[in-house]
């Protein structure tokens, strides 16, 4: 019986007490964002502006009214951001817990600035910090929009997301280009030449070629030999001599 009594008083401990903190007032925003091995781009002061921007009377609301959905949705607009949830805490805090997107090529679109992210999404600038990552630009054609990149977007995508997940060939690279005919140019971290890539097929083949070559043909040859080296022809890397004064 004494058992039984306590519970009953436990639960109803609880229950009050859940009642109480859903009638209080909401005591703050709390920001919790996961970085990883990343450069910070995005603190929790940015999170907490564009929650109020959304939910300007978030902090007069009492902790039961909270719409947890509408808080997350509104700090996903937070572009660095992704995994955004939000949730009460026992103390009558929002609290919001997000993941840092991780950067895998830096865009120079005309005056400005973006990231790819390792699931193609497009991110500004930060004035925190920036990320050591592939350089990205082109002769582009159209304009730039996030919510559908074109064909060159998706191109330089592609090469960035495949660099980025064959190390051993992302290494060697320091900069892609692409042209308005839709060509792709690379600048390698090595040696004083352009490597021509043509389209983004076949990449694995194409770098494939081109790390052997690095291997085996520019040590006889000289680093300084050659002007640009060609990925476009299957199975061959072609290479133009450099014009001697």
């Amino acid at each position: 019986m004494l058992i039984l009594l306590g519970a009953v008083a436990l639960m109803v401990l609880v229950v009050v007490a859940n009642v109480s903190r859903s009638r209080s007032t909401v005591r703050g925003i709390e920001v919790n964002i996961r970085y990883g091995r990343q450069p910070q781009l995005v603190n929790s002061q940015v999170v907490k502006d564009s929650i109020l921007a959304v939910v300007p009377a978030l902090l007069q609301q009492q902790v039961g009214q909270v719409d947890r959905q509408t808080v997350a949705e509104a700090a996903s607009h937070v572009p660095f951001l992704s995994d955004v949830s939000a949730s009460t805490s026992v103390s009558g805090k929002v609290v919001v817990r997000a993941t840092q997107r991780r950067p895998i090529a830096r865009l120079y679109y005309g005056p400005k600035e973006y990231y790819f992210d390792s699931e193609g999404a497009l991110m500004p600038s930060s004035p925190l910090g920036s990320c050591n990552v592939l350089v990205v630009g082109g002769d582009f054609t159209e304009p730039l929009r996030a919510d559908s990149l074109n064909s060159q977007m998706l191109a330089l995508l592609d090469i960035a997301r495949f660099l980025d997940r064959e190390s051993k060939y992302g290494d060697l690279i320091d900069q892609v280009y692409i042209e308005r005919d839709g060509d792709i140019m690379m600048v390698p971290k090595l040696g004083n030449h352009v490597v021509e890539l043509g389209t983004p097929e076949d990449l694995d083949a194409k770098f494939s070629n081109l790390l052997t070559f690095y291997r085996k043909g520019m040590p006889r040859a000289g680093w300084d030999t050659y002007s640009r080296l060609s990925l476009k022809f299957k199975g061959q890397v072609v290479c133009t001599k450099r014009e001697t004064k």
